[in-house]
């Protein structure tokens, strides 16, 4: 009996332990930008590299907030992508209605088409887009940035909504139509409802798609008045020197929105996954 009792104490011991080293490799890049952040220039380029800051100022967040581009481009981000992500659940929501509850000729076609098209990288689409783009005088525009980014957050998000629609009863929809309401009358005001920690579970996942987005930002903006954060955080990296201070104090001020976001639609993220999570 004690024997078994030691081998759990070890067991549950070993478990803590493992969660506890990655606790700290998940949390340590966060706090090492947070301490970088506060540093000078000369402790940024001490050797070895300090874990204390000696002096800490917010000279690096005064410079980013008031001396650069970072506002215009938080705005930019911003602006992107809450239309985007307006969107994607706009068409997710009707498509993975549909998907779930309709059987027609070439939906299985469809349906492994939104698969291909969620595995195929940006990189992949990014010279057909810009083409596209440049022919429709759009480069450079809200508009460009927001239907480049719809084609990386679509696929997926109707795959999501699809499985989630699929595991609630159909006979929600049918009490509804025999009280007199119509089938986008049942979708509207029962399903939705109903759906609503997996289009949370949604929101979130297109949001944060949108928010870090480089490879189309950087392609497809040619000035300050468009280009979003990634692309703004990115400039303070020059030729020869990399200005750590300000690029991590930006970095700072992007991961708020981020982390904000995650936690308060984090109960609600978790259980949209498992509750919709993506069958074959």
């Amino acid at each position: 009996m004690r024997e078994k009792r030691s081998g759990l104490y070890t067991r549950v011991t070993l478990s803590y332990l493992i969660l506890l080293v990655m606790i700290v490799f998940s949390v340590f890049p966060a706090l090492w930008m947070f301490i970088t952040s506060l540093k000078t220039p000369a402790e940024n380029f001490t050797t070895p590299p300090k874990l204390i800051v000696e002096q800490p100022t917010f000279a690096n967040y005064t410079r980013v907030l008031f001396d650069s581009q970072i506002p215009r481009a938080f705005l930019n981000s911003v602006v992107v992508t809450v239309c985007a992500t307006a969107l994607t659940l706009v068409v997710a929501i009707l498509a993975g209605y549909g998907f779930s509850r309709y059987r027609f000729k070439g939906s299985r076609v469809l349906s492994s088409g939104l698969l291909y098209g969620q595995m195929m990288p940006g990189v992949v689409i990014i010279i057909p887009l810009y083409m596209v783009f440049s022919k429709l005088q759009i480069i450079d525009t809200y508009l460009a940035l927001i239907i480049a980014d719809l084609a990386i957050t679509i696929p997926m998000a109707v795959m999501m909504l699809r499985s989630f629609f699929q595991t609630i009863p159909k006979e929600l929809e049918e009490a509804a139509k025999i009280d007199g309401c119509t089938g986008l009358g049942a979708l509207f005001r029962i399903i939705i409802p109903v759906s609503l920690p997996g289009i949370i579970a949604v929101s979130v996942y297109a949001f944060l798609n949108i928010w870090e987005e480089f490879l189309f930002a950087l392609n497809l903006t040619n000035s300050d008045t468009v280009r979003t954060l990634p692309i703004s955080i990115n400039n303070f990296s020059g030729e020869f020197v990399i200005d750590w201070g300000a690029m991590m104090s930006a970095s700072m001020v992007v991961s708020i929105p981020v982390l904000l976001i995650f936690l308060l639609c984090n109960k609600f993220f978790v259980k949209g996954l498992s509750d919709g999570s993506v069958k074959g």
